[in-house]
């Protein structure tokens, strides 16, 4: 299984998925019109890798800016995640947000509530 990095743009975060590590970090702004071949890239990217993924499984998800399409998207990579915490896979979830950004803090927050994924909040320095 290869690695998946994709350098941020003007309206999409870096992605990178790296199956040796476990790591998966989406960081930076995220207001893509049509989020569907981005999000869907990582979907497809994750369940490769939950047939033989790593002892424990890290998503970091930082953003700077994300729009409701992107937020949709960022929902169903969560539902997947959840999928596999469920069925005993050791996963993390980590979101970053700008410590001066509360709807950011709120939608971190409303994810914790939607899935069973203990997620961890941190602001960025």
């Amino acid at each position: 299984m290869k690695t998946l990095f994709l350098e941020a743009t003007e309206d999409s975060p870096k992605l990178l998925l790296d199956p040796k590590s476990g790591k998966i970090q989406v960081k930076g702004r995220s207001f893509m019109e049509d989020t569907i071949p981005y999000y869907s890239a990582i979907l497809e990217w994750l369940r490769d890798y939950f047939k033989d993924p790593q002892p424990e499984t890290t998503i970091e998800l930082e953003f700077e800016y994300i729009n409701s399409a992107s937020e949709r998207m960022v929902i169903d990579v969560l539902a997947e995640f959840n999928k596999y915490f469920i069925l005993g896979n050791k996963v993390r979830v980590i979101w970053a947000y700008p410590p001066e950004d509360e709807s950011l803090a709120e939608m971190g927050e409303e994810l914790g509530e939607m899935f069973d994924i203990p997620i961890e909040y941190r602001t960025l320095a």
